[in-house]
C-alpha cells in the first residue's frame, strides 16, 4: 500500500497548533502517513533522509521532476556533524529536521520546536542555509511523478549509470540494505554478477536501483561498465579463464588426453 500525496498534505493541516511535546517533527510526519493508511516509526529525521528513495536539493528536483511534487518530504540538511554516531561517516550529513510539502499557504508543515506546536512555514524552493535545502520523495507515497521511472529524453535528467554487483566470496548473493549502513534492514539479495543502475556514489555505500527496488550496497561490491572500474572486471575475466582451464585440465586426466 501507498500513500496518496495529496491525502498526505491535508492530513498536515489537522494537526495545526499541536504541541511539539505531543509529537516531534518525527512523530507528526508519522502521525500523517498513519492517517493515510502507513504505520511506520523511525529513529528520527536522520533515519527518514536515509529511508527516501530519492533526495536532493530543491533545484534538483524541480530539473528532474518539472516540479516539487505535492506531498515531498522537506529536510534541513547540514554537515555539521551533529548526526547520530551510527550515520557518521558515511557522507549524507545530519538530516536535523523533517516536513511535509503542501503546496499549499507557505508551503511547509512542520511541528517546530522553536515555534513549540505543529505550524506552517515558508518554503521558498531554494537551497538556502539553514532552511529547508532537500527534498525527499519516498517509494512508500504515490506522487504526481514516477520517482522510479529513467526518462532519457528529459531535459536535465541525468541518465543513471549501469555496474554490475559481484564481491566477496562469490557464492553467494549480496545484500541490499534500505539505508547506507549494517544496521539497516536488507531490502533484497542481489544476485552475484547482476546489473544493477547507479544513483549514488559514495565511498563506502552506492544507491542502486535493482529491478524495481531502490536500496544501498556496498561499494567494493559495485563495479561500473563505463571503463572507471575495468581492473575490477578484468580480475573477474581472469578468475573465469582460471576455472576454465582447470576444469580442462580434470577433463583431460579423466579421459587420459594429458
Amino acid at each position: 500500500m501507498r500513500a496518496d500525496a495529496k491525502q498526505l498534505a491535508r492530513a498536515g493541516y489537522t494537526y495545526i497548533g499541536r504541541l511539539y511535546s505531543e509529537m516531534d517533527c518525527q512523530a507528526f510526519v508519522e502521525r500523517c502517513l498513519r492517517d493515510c493508511g502507513i504505520n511506520i516509526n523511525l529513529a528520527g529525521s536522520n533515519a527518514w533522509y536515509r529511508r527516501m528513495t530519492w533526495t536532493g536539493t530543491p533545484e534538483e528536483c524541480k530539473k528532474q521532476f518539472g516540479h516539487i511534487p505535492v506531498g515531498a518530504f522537506l529536510f534541513i540538511v547540514e554537515d555539521d556533524g551533529k548526526e547520530p554516531v551510527k550515520y557518521r561517516g558515511d557522507g549524507i550529513g545530519n538530516a536535523s529536521h523533517i516536513g511535509i510539502y503542501t503546496s499549499q499557504g507557505k508551503g511547509a508543515i512542520h511541528s517546530s520546536a522553536s515555534r513549540g506546536c505543529v505550524v506552517e512555514s515558508r518554503f521558498t524552493g531554494k537551497s538556502i542555509r539553514g532552511g529547508w535545502n532537500r527534498v525527499g520523495l519516498w517509494k512508500g507515497v504515490m506522487y504526481d511523478v514516477d520517482i522510479l521511472a529513467k526518462d532519457d529524453k528529459k531535459e536535465g535528467v541525468v541518465t543513471m549509470q549501469t555496474a554490475i554487483v559481484s564481491g566477496g566470496d562469490g557464492k553467494y548473493p549480496v545484500h541490499m540494505r534500505v539505508g547506507p549502513g549494517r544496521d539497516y534492514v536488507i531490502e533484497t539479495d542481489i544476485p552475484q554478477n547482476s546489473e544493477v543502475e547507479l544513483i549514488e556514489d559514495g565511498p563506502k555505500w552506492c544507491k542502486v536501483k535493482f529491478e524495481s527496488l531502490v536500496g544501498f550496497v556496498m561499494t567494493e561490491f559495485v563495479h561500473k561498465t563505463d571503463g572507471t572500474d575495468t581492473a575490477a572486471r578484468d580480475e573477474m575475466v581472469t578468475v573465469s579463464r582460471r576455472d576454465l582451464e582447470t576444469m580442462r585440465d580434470i577433463l583431460d586426466n579423466i579421459l587420459g588426453r594429458g
